[in-house]
């Protein structure tokens, strides 16, 4: 259970590295990932942007920023819980 914690906590930190200092190439990527999940929850009715600066995106909002680490908090379990009943030594098998 502690590596399951580990490897969670190493991919949430990889994506707010890559968020905080995003790489040139991964620019679209670190931008789809912070507006696509707060687009579905303004279709919700959520409050997720700031006042938005004139002619450009606008900030995802306190809200918008918390929803969004709770989404790919949660995006991450799933992913590191599905990795470790996949590796999980089945039933009846011998080495």
């Amino acid at each position: 259970m502690r590596l399951r914690w580990v490897v969670w906590g190493a991919l949430l930190g990889v994506q707010l590295l890559v968020t905080v200092f995003p790489v040139e190439a991964l620019g679209p990527v670190v931008a789809g990932s912070v507006y696509l999940p707060l687009m579905l929850l303004s279709g919700l009715g959520l409050r997720v942007y700031g006042p938005g600066v004139s002619g450009g995106w606008a900030p995802p909002s306190v809200l918008g920023w918390l929803l969004l680490a709770l989404f790919w908090g949660l995006v991450w379990w799933s992913v590191v819980s599905l990795g470790a009943r996949l590796m999980r030594p089945r039933a009846g098998m011998s080495t």
